[in-house]
């Protein structure tokens, strides 16, 4: 047997042999590289839903600490409306009618300390400020945005004291003229209230319907063995947290609001 033929063939085998194994690598590492891509795509899509949902509930519970903030606020504003009311009831305990206008300025002074200061992130809510030229409360998320018209509640009182002090109230026309006055302030600041307690029902619906489309995000790949879903579940315990500081941050909010007016007044 011819030794150099042997040894031909072998090193003929041995070179087909080795470039189907090269060939056999280069495809076995073209699978990893697409699995690996199709990982790191599904791993960034899942971050980058949860992370936008998160932003979506923070700020829904901003709007939610707004409404809560404001409707607490317009509460002592219709107390003070109220205490108006009851004293031009009781009117005729007056001779000079008119000397009940000093006490009725004071629940006007109250009303409009309550309107400047109700505000949220240094935002006011209740009035238009000279700084501020938002003519509108605005809430915005990924897929939704809140908005209503800003009120101006300090003109309420504004008015009333106008209507107040330039009239005689000994005379029955111009004191039934005030009494009207305050009974009109009165709905519309009431429509105000429910405005904002509107646009609440509606941020808290949303969030949470942001909240169950994160807790279903979870559960759908929370089986998944390509994501580290220890730290994945410590985010979405981050996130629950998240949705409910917005409430902590409105009853917060209206204990130093409820500080700042009774300091002022």
């Amino acid at each position: 047997m011819d030794v150099n033929a042997i040894n031909s063939n072998n090193i003929s085998g041995l070179n087909s042999s080795s470039s189907l194994q090269l060939e056999r690598s280069s495809a076995s590492q073209k699978v990893g590289d697409s699995k690996k891509d199709a990982l790191n795509l599904n791993i960034n899509n899942y971050n980058k839903k949860r992370d936008e949902l998160s932003l979506d509930v923070q700020s829904l519970n901003d709007g939610i600490a707004i409404t809560k903030i404001a409707t607490n606020a317009i509460e002592k504003q219709q107390n003070y409306l109220k205490n108006i009311d009851e004293k031009l009831s009781n009117i005729e305990n007056f001779k000079d009618k008119n000397e009940i206008k000093q006490s009725l300025n004071e629940d006007l002074r109250g009303f409009n300390q309550v309107a400047y200061e109700t505000r949220y992130k240094r935002e006011a809510l209740l009035v238009n400020d000279y700084y501020d030229d938002k003519t509108s409360i605005d809430i915005s998320t990924s897929t939704n945005s809140f908005s209503i018209p800003k009120p101006n509640t300090a003109s309420i009182a504004n008015e009333i004291f106008e209507t107040s002090n330039s009239s005689d109230l000994n005379n029955p026309a111009k004191l039934e003229e005030l009494t009207n006055k305050v009974s009109s302030s009165s709905n519309l600041l009431q429509n105000t209230y429910e405005l904002f307690t509107d646009l609440g029902n509606k941020l808290e619906e949303s969030a949470q319907n942001s909240i169950k489309t994160q807790i279903d995000l979870y559960n759908e790949n929370k089986t998944s063995k390509d994501i580290n879903f220890g730290k994945e579940s410590s985010d979405f315990s981050k996130a629950n947290i998240i949705a409910n500081s917005g409430y902590l941050a409105a009853s917060q909010a209206n204990i130093v609001q409820a500080q700042s007016v009774k300091v002022l007044s």
